[in-house]
């Protein structure tokens, strides 16, 4: 996995990530577990409600609501203006981390000298009305019994305190604070969120138990942390995080666990990277072609079909948000897109929708993603038939493709279609993508 610029800060925010966190902690505490007020419109399918990007340039990592909006912007003053996550490690300089840094600089130089519309959705600005800061100590659900009986109405027990914590002497503890999409995640980790943005809640509970999960004291890092808590101690964390159906997902996490255990050749190790899976996968959609030459649409296909049929609770479009987020670090997948997220950009004018065509076209689909993926390569100034290559300015690469559609489906999620147009000179109702002029 290539160290990227935001990997590189995380030493600088970590004293701004541990505050932010234990405000939210406190500000928890003092809620009492009331009924969520979901999103009206939120249904079963909301899978698609969150988006991949691995290498994601944008997000600050405060997450804590308004009234931490200066704070926000402090961290994002802290990092490169663009509000990288930082990973472990980064107080490291290495000749290897300056390239990536180089790579992304040049990259996004050469972006901004276009001031359209895809310009402007790499911006700051973009990114905070796509991704808005989900308020930590929000309300949450009074769990009640199963329908019937005599228990009707009555409240759950509580887990017992404590019993989801990470006290395992060799757990995974690299120092950061992680926030989806903000953050570097393994394949599990990306997975996990797939599962829990599946959920048919609002999309920032979903952000919120994300949250919760992978950080301090539960630390649900790898299949094996996920595993070893139990049912009882997933409960915990999702009772932590004041979200929706807690009883019924923190048994679903376990057949999640399951199926990628089994999928992995009962290995715990290969299924936090997943490789075994991926393996499997290319050498299907290959076939007599090799490896070398595999096709995206037909790899991931291969891929939602293993996936859906091993791990119960996860469905196609939440293969799809995994799919976005791990075609990074699995350059055999690029490019790839769904549907939801391509309409949206030709809304935003970036691809023709004649390119795209209707509902069930997969041939439109796959032109589409192509348009798409060459028109950000032409911007970063990449060689688009470069970008399965192994090598650093490659994953970039795929990184800035990868923001590209964060923030196109985040935009979709908060309904502010309308408003980015305004922002970005977008006229009409899509396929015409004006010039924004420069600040």
């Amino acid at each position: 996995m290539v160290t990227t610029r935001r990997q590189q800060n995380q030493a600088q925010a970590q004293a701004h990530d541990d505050s932010t966190a234990a405000a939210a902690e406190s500000k928890a505490a003092s809620h009492s577990k009331k009924v969520d007020e979901a999103d009206a419109d939120a249904d079963a399918d909301d899978e698609d409600k969150t988006q991949a990007g691995s290498k994601r340039k944008a997000a600050p990592s405060d997450r804590d609501g308004k009234e931490d909006a200066k704070d926000q912007q402090d961290a994002q003053d802290d990092t490169d203006g663009k509000g990288n996550d930082r990973g472990a490690g980064a107080a490291g300089s290495s000749a290897k981390s300056r390239k990536v840094e180089s790579t992304i600089d040049e990259q996004q130089a050469h972006l901004a000298r276009y001031h359209d519309a895809l310009s402007w959705l790499h911006s700051d600005e973009a990114w905070h009305l796509s991704n808005p800061p989900v308020e930590q100590s929000g309300k949450g659900e009074i769990d009640v019994a199963a329908a019937g009986g005599a228990d009707e109405g009555a409240t759950r027990q509580p887990p017992a305190k404590g019993s989801g914590h990470n006290k395992r002497a060799d757990m995974v503890d690299d120092g950061r604070h992680l926030r989806y999409p903000n953050s570097n995640l393994t394949p599990f980790q990306a997975l996990l969120c797939s599962v829990m943005l599946s959920k048919p809640i609002s999309h920032r509970l979903g952000i919120r138990a994300i949250e919760t999960m992978l950080n301090k004291p539960f630390l649900f890092r790898t299949v094996r942390d996920l595993k070893e808590a139990g049912v009882e101690g997933r409960r915990e964390a999702l009772w932590e995080a004041r979200t929706q159906h807690k009883e019924k997902t923190a048994e679903q996490l376990g057949d999640l666990v399951d199926g990628l255990v089994h999928l992995c050749g009962g290995d715990e190790a290969k299924a936090d990277e997943m490789k075994p899976i991926l393996e499997k996968a290319i050498e299907a959609a290959a076939g007599e072609g090799g490896a070398k030459d595999v096709d995206s649409f037909k790899l991931a296909d291969e891929l939602k079909k293993t996936l859906t049929e091993s791990i119960k609770g996860l469905g196609p479009t939440g293969c799809d948000i995994f799919l976005r987020r791990v075609q990074v670090e699995w350059p055999q997948l690029f490019p790839f897109a769904d549907r939801r997220t391509l309409n949206v950009a030709v809304q935003l004018g970036l691809i023709d929708p004649n390119t795209l065509g209707q509902d069930g076209d997969d041939k439109g689909v796959q032109a589409a993603t192509r348009a798409l993926a060459e028109k950000v390569a032409e911007h970063v100034g990449f060689p688009p038939e470069q970008a399965r290559d192994a090598g650093e300015e490659a994953e970039c690469g795929r990184w800035w493709f990868v923001r590209t559609l964060d923030v196109l489906i985040g935009l979709d999620v908060e309904k502010q279609l309308d408003e980015a147009k305004k922002r970005a000179g977008v006229s009409g109702s899509g396929g015409d993508a004006g010039a924004k002029k420069e600040e």
